[in-house]
């Protein structure tokens, strides 16, 4: 495959940027062109396998419509005979990687997906076309380079995003701050004060991650925690870059921000937690974080433009069908009801569950992987871009629903806790209920043991829920103010969580409860320090 690097010069840079964002340029007509075509080419494609036989039956679809009607929709459990022992017989023709993951959509509690040699190549192009929308400010404009220097702070393989970085480093210049080889071999915590050690050196132009390591890294900053000059810094390159960057802090009458220090290229982030730190990361980082959105069993699926307004899903990674709320919630009470699905030309605004057909020789075929999306518009008229504009919304799963009136997300949570402004190690939520009524219950360790009420959180946090979920105040209005409780957690909670996971031989995905729903087990586990105290 021939690096885009030889294409760094002028008169290349048409030809550049056409390869990897021209999908922009489309009309809605012309993107459903491309995905009909690629969807009939990977029916033949796959039908003739033994997995595509068990998905077809006898007679493959000849048609989008006969395979919309007649293909049933799928989930992981459908596969998994196939694929957890990682049979490649069962598959079409090719070279495959195997991706793991650990959804909780799965009943086997992991998953294994093959990752085609197109499919792996995608999340290359995926990456080199992020860095260009995120270095953009126009439509074509180029501003990747030769060595330029990214900072990438996600897992290794064998998860999703180690191949990601991977196909991105086959394909570009592009130097990764520590190298993969060595990050590979790091802790995550090791991987990340690595890079940035680097980065004071080296320099740094891209950043992709989580928005939650940029805002934390900024807040260290902020705080006055990595101002203070020491023997490490005494090279002449770093010297000269903390030294310029306190100089501008002191001139502003402020701690030194990482802007201060470098002046990054370009950031993008995936997950839901970029709508909740997306401005402390501008203001810390001195650019906004362009957004995408990938999935183990999808690969690269969507991302924003240089707008940075709404999600464009590529055209030819996936062929792409949308289940209207409406009928979810339909299938959601009634298991054996079909819901109808629509393509992204048929769209409007509103709420949409996510279902997807790999189209560059994967297996998943009208998957549902619990995914909302909210089509916020039709078009970005900013950008000139004539696609419909997504976001994600929430999973499934991840959305607590008290007394049919507010429907509060994992994402609205977190956006009311920062508007506290209070200094958090993490938090969990729940639906409860007891005899009288259902409740929100927001358990909440604090940072270096705040010293706050359990009422006094209540106030702050119901503030914030009231600014960030617009159905709350109706649900206190029509309900009356019983339906919030707050449990403050004991120091090292989330702490005790991530050790006993560690003993118990738990993955990298599990060290973590998740923040919306965690089972009556794992809220054993989180609250056992608080049961001794």
């Amino acid at each position: 495959m021939t690096k885009p690097s030889n294409l760094f010069m002028d008169e290349k840079k048409k030809e550049i940027w056409n390869k990897y964002c021209g999908f922009l340029d489309l009309s809605l007509a012309e993107y459903m062109h491309i995905q009909r075509t690629r969807l009939m080419e990977q029916v033949q494609f796959l039908g003739n396998s033994k997995i595509g036989k068990h998905l077809f039956g006898s007679s493959l679809p000849r048609s989008v419509e006969e395979f919309r009607n007649n293909v049933p929709l799928t989930n992981y459990e459908v596969y998994a005979p196939f694929l957890l022992e990682k049979r490649e017989d069962v598959l079409p023709p090719g070279e495959y990687r195997w991706a793991y993951t650990s959804g909780r959509t799965s009943l086997s509690g992991h998953k294994w997906v093959p990752l085609s040699s197109r499919t792996y190549d995608f999340l290359g192009n995926a990456v080199t076309g992020g860095m260009l929308l995120a270095s953009s400010k126009f439509r074509g404009d180029v501003n990747l380079e030769d060595n330029d220097k990214i900072l990438f702070t996600t897992a290794p393989q064998p998860f999703i995003s180690g191949f990601l970085s991977r196909s991105a480093e086959q394909q570009t210049n592009i130097q990764f701050l520590p190298s993969l080889d060595e990050g590979e071999k790091m802790s995550f915590e090791e991987r990340i004060n690595t890079g940035f050690e680097m980065a004071t050196e080296l320099g740094l132009d891209y950043f992709f991650g989580l928005s939650s390591v940029l805002a934390k890294v900024g807040e260290m900053y902020e705080r006055g925690k990595k101002s203070k000059l020491s023997s490490k810094y005494l090279k002449p390159k770093i010297l000269s870059r903390m030294l310029k960057g306190l100089i501008k802090s002191k001139i502003e009458n402020r701690h030194i921000l990482p802007k201060d220090i470098w002046d990054v290229k370009g950031i993008i982030t995936t997950g839901t937690d970029t709508r909740v730190y997306r401005e402390k990361v501008e203001r810390y980082w001195g650019r906004k974080p362009l957004e995408g959105h990938i999935c183990t069993e999808g690969g690269a699926m969507a991302t924003m433009a240089w707008t940075y307004y709404g999600l464009n899903f590529y055209p030819e990674s996936n062929f792409l069908e949308f289940i209207p709320y409406e009928e979810y919630l339909k299938n959601k009470l009634d298991r054996n009801y079909q819901p109808h699905t629509l393509l992204a030309d048929e769209v409007r605004h509103g709420l949409y569950e996510l279902v997807f057909t790999n189209l560059l020789g994967g297996v998943f075929t009208r998957y549902r992987i619990g995914d909302l999306f909210e089509v916020i518009d039709l078009s970005d008229r900013e950008a000139g871009i004539n696609l419909p504009q997504f976001r994600l919304y929430s999973r499934t799963d991840d959305i607590i629903d008290i007394g049919a009136i507010a429907r509060i997300t994992e994402v609205q949570i977190a956006q009311s806790l920062e508007y506290t402004q209070l200094r958090y190690v993490d938090w969990v939520a729940r639906k409860e209920e007891n005899d009288e009524e259902t409740f929100l219950h927001i358990y909440l360790e604090l940072k270096e043991n705040g010293v706050i009420s359990e009422d006094d959180l209540s106030r702050v946090l119901r503030e914030g829920l009231i600014k960030n979920v617009p159905e709350f105040p109706d649900l206190e209005e029509l309900l009356g103010c019983g339906h919030l409780k707050i449990t403050k957690l004991v120091s090292d909670s989330f702490a005790y969580y991530k050790d006993f996971q560690l003993k118990v031989g738990a993955d990298l995905a599990h060290l973590k409860p998740p923040h919306i729903q965690p089972s009556d087990a794992i809220m054993n586990v989180l609250l056992e320090k608080s049961r001794r105290k």
